[in-house]
């Protein structure tokens, strides 16, 4: 008899039936809606998905609290008061429940323009202004009663208060931001109470109709801020008020938004250790959500068997690959598409951007895919061109569609471009895609001719080819620039470079490098003409690697500076109407990379289906690459 994992065993929480113990974690999907203030279909097609996935709970953000409060983040957040946009919602509740699942909705409210929970306090722009009044937090509080009443007329089954992560509430918890002088400031028993009253409002108002969840950072690493021990006396102070309680970590500043959203900077899964904290002091009656980055469906149920929660929560993880839960149940976790952690998905929902995932491309696209995406005609002999991300991901696609693929990668291996990042300690999840396209590739009936270059008289007599050839490093035209070491062919050979460094070029990779070699204990100076550096990262990722070379000792940094001449140690610079000479063991060449467009051109012809992919249409990042090589192989 099939044993059922444990995290896949129905658990009961109040009057509601959970089919398992995993959660969708909270996805803002206002971008999908385009500025509507119900889901459209796009976004409800992205949330059934999740319930498709399998998990026993998906949790969406995020509802207007009141009707003359600011929106929530930098969206346009729904709004239930109006009829037609309730319908929606409720359109929205009854096809996640038609999978089986429940639905939770998460509030994070931002308090009425002007307040703040005292005089001055301000993180990450969530608010500035005033000491909120007592008169203000009233109708607040009848405001959050009100959301959750509309929620039950909508079919939802439960609610997430957020409190964590620096958001309005989650100021009231902490003695950092908390500096009032009455009842709500002080001792932790005040600074939980406001919290309290308005989950003592939402119960007296909802009854036992909606399961109330509410989401806490356990510990804010921030001095003067939240500690584990804080957080665990926040937890005990709040329990008998709700039905379930999230532990996260971290606050909104850059400082620590890696907490918050880890990344390739944080190890696996960095935040269950905070949740496990709170199981062991035996306090704690109601169950213990984890979450943050919790990557496959064996991770899960180690967190369960091992008790350091009662449930999890995945977001990113299931982004990456919805069918995550199926293949783990199906003994096949190695085939889970890896989440790289490059925080595209979440700064595309809350800077308003279109919604994208860099290794997953029909993320955001569920509804419209459907009606784009044709059966494949007769079987095709399809040539790709390039064995990196673009070329992997195409003749995976191609060959899943029944087409006849011929790989063809010049150098001795697969993996293109993402080899390098396999030697910075912060890059390990991209590796791991790498390893999972080329595991894709080998498992799939697909001629991989390494050690080949082709050319066009390769392709003659194939029915497609579908370009990938990639992109090489640019030169900057700058007198004795040959002399410099081209950083990607440093890479693995470090101890040549000496104990200083210069490395021309602060974008996004030169960064990177730079911090890769201060990490290895060499002193680094990065010169870079912009005014800024890593201006083309994500904007959470950039934070965080600007964070991580704060920290870094042996990294100096010199911005709006042009490159006038090189040598092999030394890079004579213009600042500001002044030229300098710096000196190093070795200068180093980071400025970007260029695309093979001639050679990528030269194939033009060879085939009826033809199509250029990737880096060798414009440099850019991997979900481009993953993006084009899809549709172009779908298309076939």
């Amino acid at each position: 008899m099939y044993e059922i994992p444990k995290v896949l065993q129905p658990v009961r929480i109040g009057g509601v039936l959970l089919k398992n113990r995993i959660v969708s974690a909270p996805t803002t999907m206002h971008s999908l809606s385009n500025g509507e203030l119900y889901p459209t279909e796009d976004a409800i097609s992205f949330f059934e998905s999740r319930a498709r996935a399998g998990v026993g709970m998906v949790t969406v953000a995020g509802l207007k609290v009141g009707k003359d409060v600011a929106d929530d983040g930098q969206n346009t957040a729904w709004d239930v008061n109006q009829p037609n946009h309730r319908n929606k919602l409720m359109e929205l509740v009854e096809r996640v429940h038609f999978y089986g699942a429940k639905i939770s909705m998460e509030l994070i409210g931002i308090f009425p323009e002007g307040y703040t929970v005292s005089d001055g306090c301000s993180i990450m722009g969530w608010a500035t202004g005033h000491e909120i009044t007592r008169e203000a937090m009233e109708a607040f509080k009848e405001e959050w009663a009100q959301a959750a009443a509309d929620l039950v007329d909508c079919g939802f089954d439960a609610i997430l208060i957020h409190s964590g992560h620096s958001v309005p509430l989650a100021q009231f918890l902490s003695p950092l931001t908390n500096k009032r002088t009455d009842e709500y400031g002080g001792s932790t028993e005040n600074r939980c109470r406001y919290l309290i009253e308005i989950l003592d409002a939402i119960r007296a108002r909802v009854g036992k109709k909606l399961l109330i969840e509410v989401r806490i950072s356990g510990t804010e690493f921030e001095e003067g801020g939240i500690d584990l021990e804080e957080g665990i006396r926040i937890g005990e102070q709040i329990q008998d008020h709700l039905d379930i309680l999230q532990v996260s970590a971290g606050m909104h500043n850059p400082k620590w938004m890696t907490w918050v959203h880890p990344c390739g900077f944080r190890p696996p899964m960095p935040n269950v250790c905070v949740a496990e904290a709170f199981k062991k002091t035996g306090k704690f009656h109601v169950p213990i959500v984890t979450l943050g980055a919790i990557d496959s469906l064996e991770s899960a149920e180690k967190i369960i068997e091992d008790g350091k929660a009662d449930l999890v929560t995945m977001a990113r993880s299931l982004i990456a690959d919805p069918e995550l839960i199926h293949k783990g149940v199906k003994g096949k976790t190695e085939d889970v598409t890896p989440c790289i952690k490059c925080m595209r998905c979440h700064d595309s929902t809350v800077y308003g951007h279109h919604f994208q995932c860099a290794v997953n491309p029909t993320a955001g696209l569920e509804a419209s895919l459907q009606k784009l995406v044709q059966a494949p005609g007769a079987c095709k002999k399809v040539a790709v061109i390039g064995g990196g991300p673009a070329g992997m991901k195409a003749a995976c696609v191609a060959a899943d569609r029944g087409h006849q693929v011929t790989l063809f990668e010049q150098s001795d291996r697969l993996g293109g471009m993402l080899h390098y990042a396999g030697y910075f300690s912060f890059k390990y999840p991209v590796k791991d895609y790498m390893n999972w396209l080329i595991r894709q590739v080998n498992k799939r009936p697909i001629t991989v001719k390494l050690g080949t270059k082709a050319v066009p008289e390769t392709v003659a007599g194939y029915d497609a080819v579908l370009v990938a050839i990639g992109a090489e490093p640019l030169i900057l035209p700058v007198p004795g620039v040959q002399e410099a070491k081209v950083a990607i062919e440093t890479l693995g050979h470090e101890e040549k470079l000496g104990d200083s460094v210069i490395l021309i070029g602060g974008g996004q990779v030169g960064c990177e490098t730079a911090l890769h070699y201060a990490s290895l204990g060499k002193k680094v100076t990065v010169v870079e003409m912009q005014s800024e550096l890593a201006p083309d990262a994500s904007t959470t990722g950039r934070n965080e690697l600007l964070t991580e070379i704060e920290k870094e000792k042996n990294f100096i940094t010199l911005t709006g500076a042009k490159c006038v001449s090189v040598t092999a140690t030394s890079v004579t610079y213009e600042k500001d109407g002044r030229q300098e000479t710096i000196t190093a063991d070795s200068v180093v060449l980071s400025a970007g990379m260029k695309s093979k467009t001639q050679e990528a051109d030269s194939f033009i012809g060879t085939a009826m289906d033809f199509a250029e992919i990737g880096d060798c249409v414009r440099a850019r990042t991997v979900e481009y690459a993953t993006k084009e090589a899809y549709y172009a192989a779908v298309n076939l």
